[in-house]
Parts: C-alpha cells; structure tokens; sequence
C-alpha cells in the first residue's frame, strides 16, 4: 500500500445549471421520493457529469487544472436546452429517469471537445441531469409515468467547469467538495 494513498483524492468535472433549474430538478426528486421511497442521490444537486479522475495527487491535480484552464477559457460555450425527461434501464433490474438535454450536432460535438480536454475518451455518454438514480425496475414502473406528461424545458448558456473532490480513502463517506471552477471564454 503507498504511504501516500491517505493524500489521494478523486475528482469530478462537472457543469452546474442555473439556480432554477437546480430548484426544479430538486423538486422533481422529492415529489419522486414522496411516491418511491429514498433513492440513491436523492439529496444531490442537479448537475451534468463530464468526466471523473480517480487517484490524484492533489499538488498533481492543480498541475493538470492549470494546463486545461487554457483549452477550456478559450472554449465558447453552447446553449444547452432541456426539454423533457428520458431514462436509462441498466439491464432488467433497475433504471435512471433524467432531464434530456437536446442534442444537435454542435452540443455533441461540443461535449466530446470537452473531455477530450480532460483526457476522457468515451464519446458515448449522453449528456443529462439525473432526476432518479439506479431505481429498481418496479418502482420506476411506478414513477415513469409521472414524468412522461412533464413538459419541463429550460435554456441555459454554461459559464464555466466546477471541479468537485474527495478524499480517495473513505471516499464513498465523504462530500463532494469544491476545489476549482474552470471559466469558459468571455465569463471570467
């Protein structure tokens, strides 16, 4: 085991939406918890997930975020559009319901500059805001058609990357923390 491993820490890129749509998500999950029951995430701020890296240094890490602040700075961001909900099944056993961001040929290929940028080559990820995580299938069954009526739409222009952190060892009993925010052009 590295004597170091205790300094290590895992990091998320992520974009934050706008403060009403971080409200509407949440009220989304707790009318969904009302009918459900807990589910995992429940209490987590409305956010679209970029990329992950795990095991860093911290000293290390800033290295890294200093030379993806050029790249990501002179990035223009795009408008992102969510309009209405969507899932993911995760084989017969469980799903995730999201808000869909609406994606053209720009968005997509916007998103996968981004994690080019950070190193992260999988280009399948759909971009989106989970609402309700990894849901048995019966209880989705339940609250699917809930969401299917929804008519929830907001446009939004992304200003910046929030990089979150947490301790590598106990990871999973720690919070997220904010570490560094990475502007995109003309925001900062």
């Amino acid at each position: 085991m590295d004597i170091n491993a205790s300094t290590y820490s895992d990091y998320m890129m992520l974009i934050s939406p706008p403060p009403e749509v971080i409200e509407g998500i949440s009220k989304y999950k707790k009318a969904s918890a009302r009918l459900i029951g807990d589910f995992e995430g429940m209490y987590g701020k409305a956010h679209i997930s970029l990329t992950s890296q795990y095991r860093q240094i911290p000293g290390l890490m800033m290295q890294k975020l200093d030379a993806y602040r050029k790249p990501v700075s002179s990035l223009n961001p795009v408008q992102l559009h969510i309009n209405g909900f969507s899932f993911f099944k995760h084989g017969d056993t469980s799903a995730t319901i999201y808000a869909k961001i609406e994606l053209n040929a720009e968005v997509a290929n916007w998103f996968i500059h981004l994690k080019r940028i950070f190193g992260d080559k999988n280009k399948t990820s759909i971009p989106h805001i989970t609402v309700v995580k990894n849901i048995p299938v019966e209880l989705f069954k339940t609250l699917w058609p809930k969401f299917t009526d929804q008519r929830y739409r907001y446009d939004f222009i992304p200003q910046s990357i929030t990089i979150l952190s947490r301790p590598m060892i106990g990871g999973r009993e720690h919070y997220w923390t904010p570490f560094k925010e990475l502007y995109f052009n003309n925001f900062r």
